[in-house]
């Protein structure tokens, strides 16, 4: 096995596991094209920070608990940083082994299969032990507090590697097996979209799992209260208070044997016929489609229903799928955690009569979610070559925008608003008439926001984009980004608190509403109208 070899190809498989990163790195050295850098380098250092970054602030997060008499606390938190490590995990290591396509370039090098294996691995490091960084903070503050010496830093080390190698081994088994599954399916760009969707969600529901928790830990008292220890995890605790006992032979010793078996079957079966089963199988596959007689059932369907099947075909990539359904989630979950943490009383005791300060933080949700990051803002840009090509068929062009922005819209409102009117009526238990008109200012605004950005598409039009980023970045895009999610939450943040002082002062809530309901849909409108005749009309000259 030559490292040589091996280290070269981690300097170019480390610019895989971060594709939004290597785009903002192209887009600097385009901009200094003379400055002296190094891609991969820059990666490092990037990786790096945020390494030390989570470890310094999760250090200031552990240090207020004595982790001695809360074993349970102890394993909840291992067991959260742990599965968001993995997951982290699997999506840069599916990024780099599945997405980069760049086993053909070295198929016929002199590079083993397990020389690139490793490399592969290697690269994706970085990114799993960002979340995993912080256990670091949290084994050396308990493992100080139960063995009160020096030796405890030493065993905190070693156990942090016994989880980091887990962490990967297992990612590495999910890699493998999704990695079989997609290379002999015909569906495989839509399953991968699935799979990075889904890894991405679970991290981003278990990173507010921690934020919640941290809210309940103390109780009337000011005195935290404990958890149930969970299994496997608790191993930790248990093999520095009792390392020869049952639990720690159950929770720590005998799945450390399982990870070291785990790590053989990787280099004994996995590694040597990662050729074998990526490309080699791939291709067979490949060639076995293009054998089989092609079924044509859109023989039998409309023009505007294939249009609606190709236009959710460019809708399959997981960064621009996170950036549309996730974000609108987390905006909501940042804004009622701190109180979900206490409890729901506060929400069930809102008056109805505030229905239009529930309409106005609707429509400020709404902006935010229309973003050049989503459906809306990228949808045109989509169709790369098609555009071209669709320009030149005897259709309207205004008639296929307007379809395709119907479709987005559409797509972009029903799973949030699903999810806005369970969290609103089931959850925090509010008034309908309170959930109806927040998600009713969510629609519109979104619905307005959303023909601006179209608009803001079709004029930044880019038909030859590589990646997703290229897209989202393009006329300084995550600026535009910055300011309608900041502005927003300062101009509808006044808003809202003066209606309420003044609704509070006057003692007419319902009369405030009203005004304020009238004057934020008059708003809405009349934007409306502006886009209607600056945009929309202008595409029947085409």
């Amino acid at each position: 096995m030559n490292w040589s070899t091996i280290w070269e190809l981690i300097k170019i498989n480390i610019l895989y596991s971060n594709p939004q990163s290597l785009a903002n790195l192209k887009k600097r050295q385009e901009k200094h094209p003379k400055e002296n850098f190094k891609a991969y380098k820059s990666m490092m250092r990037q990786q790096a920070l945020m390494i030390a970054m989570f470890l310094v602030i999760y250090l200031f997060m552990f240090i207020g608990v004595d982790f001695s008499h809360y074993p349970g606390l102890f394993s909840f938190d291992v067991a959260m940083f742990f599965i968001m490590s993995t997951l982290t995990d699997f999506s840069s290591l599916y990024t780099i082994f599945y997405e980069s396509n760049d086993l053909k370039l070295y198929i016929h090098l002199p590079v083993t299969s397990e020389e690139l294996y490793i490399a592969k691995i290697v690269s994706s490091l970085g990114m799993g032990a960002v979340f995993l960084m912080p256990l670091i903070s949290l084994l050396l503050i308990a493992y100080w507090q139960l063995l009160g010496n020096p030796l405890s830093i030493l065993v905190a080390i070693v156990l942090f590697l016994v989880l980091l190698v887990s962490s990967m081994v297992l990612a590495i088994y999910i890699n493998a097996w999704v990695g079989k599954i997609i290379v002999r399916s015909r569906k495989r760009k839509l399953i991968s979209t699935i799979m990075m969707f889904v890894s991405t969600f679970g991290a981003f529901v278990l990173i507010f799992a921690i934020n919640i928790s941290n809210n309940k830990r103390t109780m009337t008292d000011g005195v935290f209260t404990d958890y149930p220890t969970i299994p496997y995890f608790k191993g930790f605790y248990d093999v520095i208070q009792a390392p020869f006992s049952t639990a720690a032979l159950l929770n720590f010793w005998l799945p450390l044997l399982l990870v070291l078996a785990m790590v053989y079957g990787i280099v004994t079966k996995v590694m040597p016929t990662y050729y074998r089963e990526a490309f080699y199988i791939s291709n067979e596959n490949k060639a076995k489609q293009t054998k089989k007689p092609v079924n044509r059932p859109h023989q039998n369907q409309s023009l505007a229903q294939l249009l609606r099947k190709h236009h959710l075909l460019t809708l399959q990539n997981a960064t621009l799928l996170t950036q549309t359904y996730l974000m609108p989630l987390m905006y909501v979950m940042l804004f009622i955690g701190p109180s979900l943490s206490r409890g729901t009383g506060f929400f069930k005791h809102i008056s109805p009569d505030y229905f239009g300060v529930a309409l106005l933080f609707g429509v400020s949700l709404g902006i935010m979610c229309a973003t050049p990051t989503s459906f809306i803002g990228v949808g045109i840009s989509l169709e790369k070559d098609n555009f071209t090509f669709i320009k030149s068929l005897p259709i309207m062009l205004k008639k296929f925008l307007l379809d395709k922005f119907y479709l987005l819209v559409g797509l972009q409102l029903i799973v949030p608003m699903v999810i806005y009117l369970v969290l609103g009526l089931f959850v925090l238990h509010l008034h309908p008439l309170l959930t109806i008109a927040f998600c009713l200012g969510y629609a519109l605004s979104l619905i307005v926001q959303g023909e601006f950005m179209y608009r803001r598409d079709y004029r930044l039009l880019d038909l030859k984009w590589q990646d997703m980023t290229q897209l989202f970045t393009r006329g300084n895009g995550q600026w535009l980004t910055m300011g309608l999610i900041f502005g927003n939450l300062i101009v509808t943040g006044a808003v809202g608190f003066g209606a309420v002082i003044i609704a509070n002062i006057i003692q007419q809530p319902l009369l405030i509403s009203i005004l304020l309901s009238c004057l934020t849909l008059m708003v809405l409108g009349l934007a409306h109208l502006w886009i209607q005749k600056t945009f929309w009309k202008s595409l029947e000259k085409l």
